[in-house]
């Protein structure tokens, strides 16, 4: 079993690159396989590398396009992209998220903060700081319009999806198709704004849609 994950930092600047892995040098669980400074390259190693995690500086967003970080998870779908924001209200992250990060860290982040978002990432979790939470409510709509966006069937399907139930158990619980489960769940992200699952389901809790 991997006791490791392995990491890809892109980032366009020198320092940022080599100070990240200087920070997480005492880090025996992290193990760097590679640094890019632009897309073109990044897309190319991400097709030719297992990553687990890449650590993707926001500023190549500004040259490669907000779909930068969908692209990259398009090339190696495997790999959870950590964003690398100036700041916990750096709007790009809404951005990143909307296209497959699983994670932020900030320029001012501490190495434990840096090592906890790279190692949930991993496992598929999403780690958000409160004010990038905040800046990504900021950006959606309004509860109401929210509730009345989404069928009944669709509200049940989040509430499912809340419980951690996967699309077959889904299915067998509603007695629907997977593939009918699936479309629902493409309605619930594209409805939210959610870049994915676990983002769907924070939206939800945040605006009182469904409950735990």
């Amino acid at each position: 079993m991997q006791a490791y994950s392995t990491i890809l930092i892109a980032s366009p600047s020198a320092i940022v690159r080599e100070g990240l892995k200087a920070l997480l040098s005492g880090e025996p669980s992290f193990y760097w396989v590679g640094e890019v400074v632009g897309e073109e390259d990044l897309l190319a190693r991400a097709r030719d590398l297992r990553v687990d995690v890449l650590v993707l500086d926001l500023d190549l967003l500004d040259d490669g396009g907000d779909d930068l970080p969908a692209r990259v998870r398009q090339a190696a779908p495997e790999t959870h992209v950590v964003g690398l924001a100036d700041s916990w209200h750096d709007t790009r992250i809404v951005s990143a998220l909307r296209g497959g990060a699983h994670g932020f860290i900030a320029r001012r982040s501490t190495v434990a903060e840096i090592a906890e978002a790279l190692r949930a990432a991993q496992s598929g979790a999403l780690m958000l700081h409160p004010a990038a939470a905040d800046l990504l409510v900021g950006q959606l709509p309004s509860p109401e319009s929210a509730i009345a966006s989404l069928s009944a069937r669709e509200q049940e399907v989040l509430r499912l999806l809340a419980r951690g139930l996967a699309n077959k158990a889904i299915a067998k619980e509603l007695v629907v198709s997977e593939h009918t489960v699936k479309f629902h769940i493409r309605s619930i992200l594209d409805k939210l704004n959610a870049a994915n699952r676990t983002d769907a389901v924070r939206i939800g809790l945040e605006r009182g849609l469904i409950s735990i």
